[in-house]
């Protein structure tokens, strides 16, 4: 399973336009990148009407649910999707689609699926709930594009990491898919100590640098592929860490906050002093809701701050 959040919505000309969209968000390296390993990739649905417009689902099993359920390896926050709506199965080059006796029916171009297996054509259209997905067969390059189309919505345009509404859909989703497996989840809430005197001193050009250099060590050192890393809002920032226990989440904590205390922030050859202070909850009996989970983040962080910045809380 992957991520959540929502492009606002567009008629089909709008998603259509991919190329103005890859120049806003790709720098040339990157792209070329992408291209030259489209042809590897998996096949994929897109979705392309309802929540989280313009995600990417990836063929990467043999067989693979589509539900409601947080379990599900394609998991859709949508009420008119049964628990478990839809099968797709992948018999060498053909993916086939079946559903599941699902409440309100799964849907190919408008046309009800009532055949045990149907096969999936490029750019069929899949309805189920009020959710609309377009398969694109393993190594299209329309794949790359509509990866870039999601990241114009889901990214925050200073520091190019992920923005606060992708980390509260991913969230949600995150913690659902923890509870209903059981396994363990934590979350880092970090803030730069006395970043308004960085602005206020040096400028806000300086005070940009420092945020867009801050988000680039941290990406580049410490997070996973599953991980999800945004920008929460002004100096702060949150990691999402599935699959991690409260205490190797306290450990990375201390690792980037160490990290962040000796990097050399420079601008216009003169070092900033730049630490944060942070707060680290994990999954546990107390932890009711996704909310909850971030509100004692949150607390711990505060609680770094009181006791006198650059160190790391776990909450209670």
């Amino acid at each position: 399973m992957v991520p959540f959040p929502e492009l606002p919505a567009g008629n089909d000309e709008e998603i259509d336009g991919l190329e103005t969209t890859l120049e806003i968000e790709s720098d040339p390296q990157t792209l070329a990148d992408e291209i030259r390993k489209a042809k590897d990739q998996d096949a994929c649905l897109i979705i392309i009407r309802g929540k989280m417009q313009g995600i990417r689902f990836f063929l990467t099993r043999d067989e693979m649910i589509i539900g409601r359920d947080p379990a599900a390896e394609i998991s859709l926050a949508d009420e008119g999707i049964s628990r478990r709506h839809a099968k797709l199965t992948r018999r060498g080059g053909t993916v086939l689609l079946t559903d599941l006796g699902s409440a309100n029916g799964t849907f190919v171009n408008d046309r009800r699926v009532v055949e045990p297996e149907t096969p999936l054509a490029k750019e069929d259209m899949l309805r189920v709930g009020n959710s609309i997905l377009k398969f694109l067969p393993a190594g299209e390059i329309e794949i790359v594009f509509y990866g870039n189309l999601g990241a114009a919505a889901n990214t925050d345009p200073l520091t190019r990491i992920y923005n606060k509404g992708y980390l509260l859909e991913a969230l949600g989703a995150e913690w659902k898919r923890a509870k209903a497996l059981h396994t363990d989840f934590s979350l880092i809430f970090l803030d730069l100590d006395h970043f308004k005197n960085i602005n206020d001193t040096c400028g806000h050009d300086a005070g940009d640098e420092v945020l867009k250099e801050v988000a680039r060590l941290i990406r580049n050192d410490f997070v996973r592929p599953r991980d999800i890393f945004a920008r929460y809002g002004g100096e702060e920032f949150a990691l999402l860490l599935p699959n991690t226990s409260g205490k190797a989440a306290l450990d990375l904590a201390q690792r980037i906050r160490a990290a962040v205390e000796a990097h050399a922030f420079l601008y216009e050859a003169k070092r900033l002093p730049v630490t944060c202070s942070m707060g680290v909850a994990a999954l546990g009996v107390a932890i009711d809701s996704a909310a909850t989970l971030l509100r004692a983040a949150d607390k711990a962080g505060y609680a770094s701050k009181e006791a006198g910045r650059n160190r790391v809380t776990m909450a209670e």
